[in-house]
């Protein structure tokens, strides 16, 4: 549920100006073009969804290696009632984590990933957990573009190349 509220679902998920910076309105979308149509840069679309549960393989990876991922969203959806204690999820790039090392989720704590994303295969791992009401629950889920090459061609029809050459010109008082 809470990531139906911090990311829109569809196609108003990759709307550039959803994010435009500027217009006051965080969520304010200008129509642009003919008719009145949104355009959009991305089609990105959700490609794979990996629950996280007790008898989730530590051995395996969840996800494999993905050069196409563009979004990747893990959450640690465990609970434990006291006194008892969920276990914290530790996530691995590339090779099992290392339980206190790498990437730490505790229960109820999720991360998106989308500006840097990694492509690598993603392994889990379980920190200690005590009691007989843990719940061990999670998710992976991953998302890319149809297409890279249309994606980043279509940036200079709604205009966002021209936004970023004149915000750094801005920034580096260039006339």
């Amino acid at each position: 549920m809470l990531g139906k509220v911090l990311i829109p679902d569809g196609e108003a998920a990759s709307d550039p100006s959803w994010t435009l910076l500027g217009h006051g309105a965080f969520n304010e979308r200008p129509y642009l073009g003919a008719a009145g149509s949104r355009q959009f840069v991305n089609k990105l679309r959700m490609t794979n969804s990996v629950p996280i549960g007790t008898t989730t393989d530590v051995t395996q990876a969840l996800v494999g290696t993905n050069e196409q991922r563009a979004l990747l969203i893990m959450q640690n959806n465990s609970t434990a009632t006291s006194p008892d204690f969920a276990p914290t999820m530790y996530f691995g790039f590339g090779t099992q984590p290392v339980v206190g090392y790498d990437l730490a989720l505790p229960p109820g704590v999720g991360i998106v990933l989308d500006v840097r994303v990694p492509a690598d295969a993603i392994y889990v791992g379980f920190g200690p957990s005590s009691g007989a009401s843990v719940l061990i629950q999670g998710v992976i889920k991953e998302g890319g573009v149809t297409d890279p090459v249309g994606d980043t061609t279509n940036m200079t029809d709604t205009a966002q190349m021209a936004q970023l050459v004149s915000l750094l010109k801005k920034a580096l008082n260039i006339a």
